[in-house]
């Protein structure tokens, strides 16, 4: 096969005929030192040349992608097998690189390569895909998951990718609740006299998860020696593919800070649900009856079945309400700065003539 070639060329092209061609065997006389390809390093900016050897025909593809994408190029394969693989440019471009295996090796070696790029930069690039976006970017969702912000939400590409990625990071969600008996198991062994409570239901030779519940004897014992006698309890909805409720119940340390100590997730947030996890709790906690619970003071924001469920189980204890709750259903009919301002002094009056002032100065 002829073609015409200007003096130097023969250092950037061989004919892609000639598979035989080998530069990591070549004897001492005519030796060759040939480049090698550091996917570590290399990858993010690929660099080809004459020679240069890959470890696989996989690590090779992943370069061209990252090449096409670094360089805004439109590029596609002409040959695409596990030994031999020849990328061109769209366009009638005359750039190309072909790949060979080397004789009694795994290795991949570029014995055909055309460096020059007859086409101009291309503003859209195939070979950008999710699942590239979710490799590229999983270290970054790894140290922080809420990276990209709202501009995720403008483009369903980017929020396809960082689903990928996340679950490349946390792992599948259905297989996470295959593991949710040996995670429990695990926190047995390691906190003895902890309390985990797993509930499924039989559904046609399967098993459906219900509710699990998760107390820490380290962290029920610092409740119950070194906090004050205050427990606050709150429900949010998780936003995972299977959904549920994530309810939680939490205490104040001698430094004013939260102390979450019992958690559990559910279907549902209704009455049966919180006297459920409630139940728990007051068995966690050692109290026996009503009377032990009359110095126990309770906070909650009037979830669904929550402030019944406290009326039926401790009904000598304090119940308070959360101020941020209540000022959503004062505002509806009391609106304006100056009015929740009120609200707030009042709410923090510790004595009755605090709070008598805090209606003077204002009226």
């Amino acid at each position: 096969m002829e073609r015409d070639m200007k003096v130097g060329d023969i250092s950037q092209y061989v004919d892609v005929l000639t598979d035989n061609v080998d530069f990591l065997n070549m004897n001492d006389e005519n030796e060759y030192t040939h480049p090698e390809f550091n996917a570590k390093v290399d990858m993010e900016n690929p660099i080809f040349k004459l020679g240069m050897c890959f470890s696989n025909a996989e690590e090779f593809r992943k370069a061209i992608r990252n090449h096409a994408i670094k360089n805004g190029r439109k590029m596609r394969f002409v040959k695409n097998t596990p030994n031999k693989l020849s990328a061109v440019c769209y366009d009638g471009c005359d750039w190309l690189i072909y790949v060979s295996k080397v004789q009694r090796e795994h290795t991949l070696q570029v014995k055909t390569f055309k460096p020059i790029h007859t086409c101009n930069r291309a503003l859209h690039v195939p070979k950008i895909s999710t699942k590239w976006l979710a490799n590229k970017y999983c270290d970054r969702l790894r140290n922080n998951p809420t990276w990209l912000g709202a501009s995720i939400k403008k483009q369903w590409s980017l929020r396809i990718a960082k689903a990928t990625a996340m679950s490349m990071i946390i792992g599948n969600e259905e297989e996470q609740f295959w593991m949710l008996r040996s995670y429990c198991q695990a926190l047995l062994d390691a906190n003895s006299g902890s309390t985990c409570i797993i509930k499924i239901e039989q559904y046609q030779d399967q098993c459906k998860f219900k509710v699990v519940y998760i107390c820490l004897d380290a962290l029920r014992r610092g409740f119950v020696e070194g906090c004050r006698q205050f427990v606050g309890f709150d429900g949010c909805h998780l936003s995972s593919s299977y959904k549920g409720i994530l309810l939680a119940a939490v205490g104040i340390d001698g430094n004013n800070q939260m102390y979450p100590f019992a958690r559990a997730v559910v279907e549902q947030e209704t009455y049966k649900t919180w006297l459920w996890f409630i139940s728990l709790i007051v068995e966690d906690l050692g109290i026996t009856n009503s009377e032990n619970s009359k110095y126990l003071t309770f906070l909650c924001d009037k979830q669904k079945g929550l402030v019944q469920a406290l009326a039926n189980l401790m009904p000598k204890a304090k119940h308070r309400f959360c101020l941020r709750h209540l000022y959503e259903n004062f505002k509806l009919h009391h609106k304006g700065v100056e009015l929740k301002k009120l609200l707030w002094k009042a709410a923090m009056a510790t004595r009755v003539c605090d709070l008598t002032w805090q209606w003077k100065s204002y009226n």
